[in-house]
């Protein structure tokens, strides 16, 4: 692993392991999630929804693992975990205005969210550059 993407790394290890537990969660016991937001799955509609939202979180699980494995050819990926867990968290504040979920059930997903978005954003190298071979320490002339 190298020094300079170890903040991304365990960022992104941490997404990887938070969305492939929500996938299976809304995949296999949406009734599970509801108990935990209070929401009631009323019927099969409800529960297919959840199941479309499983099957999309693990696609950024593994999108996730991706950039995880190869940070510098998977940029974009990252840009778009930033951008799905920033718009998470604005859908977040909405309920929260709305008073359409629980206080106690939206803050630390809030702050998932929050916390995440910023490690993103911190840690994503703003250029990847390409090193020439051979120049592995020192830096190239333009």
């Amino acid at each position: 692993m190298r020094p300079q993407f170890f903040g991304l790394r365990v960022t992104l290890l941490i997404v990887i392991l938070v969305n492939f537990v929500f996938a299976f969660l809304f995949v296999v016991s949406p009734e599970t999630l509801g108990a935990v937001y209070g929401i009631i799955i009323v019927d099969a509609m409800h529960r297919f929804l959840a199941m479309v939202i499983g099957a999309l979180l693990g696609v950024f699980a593994l999108g996730a693992l991706l950039a995880f494995l190869l940070p510098k050819k998977y940029g974009t990926i990252i840009v778009m975990l930033l951008l799905m867990h920033f718009s998470l968290f604005l859908i977040d504040v909405v309920n929260l205005s709305r008073g359409d979920m629980a206080l106690r059930a939206l803050v630390p997903e809030m702050l998932y969210f929050l916390v995440i978005s910023a490690a993103l954003v911190r840690f994503t190298p703003g250029r990847l550059r390409e090193e020439a071979p051979g120049m592995e320490g020192e830096k190239k002339v333009q």
